[in-house]
């Protein structure tokens, strides 16, 4: 009898526990953790922050994702490194309208100015492959297929540039930061302006000159006659070919000129006589990297153009 009376009593008393207890499921298989009323939109529903670990094992790990008023949501991994990943389809895409990452002035240190960032950005080389896409179907089968990308190879840019940590090592594949590229793409950028102002000014030099030596007309008329052909193929590996035209009228010399990106003269292939022509140059003259060819008239530039020259 008094078993009966014990029992009776916990039914009754349950519905009051459930209401305020600190897990709670509904009637429609809801899980609320630290609230009474799961919302209906979600299986499960946490109110507070949420820690996943390994502990005890060890090392231990953790993974933690904090709700705060004044911080918003915070997600960290106690290992530094924090991946989204499948043991199915390997790692997946990150979509958002925004990504920032730590850049403030107080977290670094030792802050100095890139140094050839030029000659760092041709030493790298973009290409164009597919990579694999798995993805798992709707009936949950694994679709393996792959995707068209441009890129680098990880392999081949933590070999051009060994002073920064720019690959990482995870799940048996060698990841890259792709940001580390911006401040060399950024440096090389403004390296060529500068050498473009510097050449811009010296051609004006040249035709302040000409104009005060009073004999500046024929060249003028003879260089805008003269034409510099793209060399091809550009880039090129093993060899390329110049092509250029030049006028009969008032012709007395002429002569291709390359220049590295420092304005340092390199190589010089005179010209006899007016006319087409071409120059064959060999790729293993040159170390890889880009150049800029001059066709010279009458001691006088009548065009310059750019050229890449690569290693496979």
């Amino acid at each position: 009898m008094k078993n009966r009376i014990f029992f009776f009593a916990l039914i009754g008393a349950f519905p009051v526990l459930s209401a305020t207890a600190q897990l709670k499921v509904d009637q429609y298989g809801r899980i609320g953790m630290g609230t009474n009323y799961p919302n209906p939109e979600f299986k499960c529903h946490v109110a507070g922050n949420l820690l996943l670990t390994t502990y005890p094992a060890s090392p231990s790990y953790e993974m933690r994702m904090k709700v705060g008023i004044n911080t918003g949501v915070n997600i960290g991994s106690s290992s530094d490194l924090l991946s989204v990943w499948t043991d199915w389809v390997s790692y997946n895409n990150v979509l958002a309208s925004g990504y920032l990452t730590a850049s403030d002035e107080s977290l670094k240190s030792e802050i100095k100015p890139v140094q050839n960032g030029l000659q760092k950005v041709l030493g790298l080389r973009p290409v164009h492959y597919r990579i694999e896409d798995n993805k798992l179907d709707e009936s949950g089968k694994l679709v393996e297929r792959t995707k068209p990308a441009y890129g680098f190879i990880s392999q081949e840019v933590e070999k051009q540039l060994p002073e920064v940590k720019i690959t990482e090592d995870q799940h048996d594949i060698k990841l890259m930061d792709y940001n580390q590229i911006i401040p060399l793409t950024v440096s090389a950028i403004q390296q060529q302006q500068d050498l473009i102002d510097s050449l811009k000014k010296e051609l004006q030099e040249l035709r302040e000159q000409c104009a005060q030596s009073g004999n500046a007309a024929i060249p003028s008329q003879l260089q805008s006659r003269s034409v510099l052909q793209q060399n091809v193929p550009n880039p090129f590996t093993e060899r390329t070919v110049i092509g250029y035209t030049i006028a009969e009228e008032g012709f007395r010399s002429a002569s291709l000129m390359i220049f590295d990106m420092n304005g340092s003269l390199l190589k010089q292939q005179a010209i006899p006589k007016a006319g087409k022509g071409e120059w064959i140059l060999n790729g293993q003259e040159l170390k890889a990297g880009m150049y800029i060819y001059s066709l010279i008239v009458n001691d006088q530039e009548a065009d310059t153009k750019r050229m890449i020259l690569v290693r496979p």
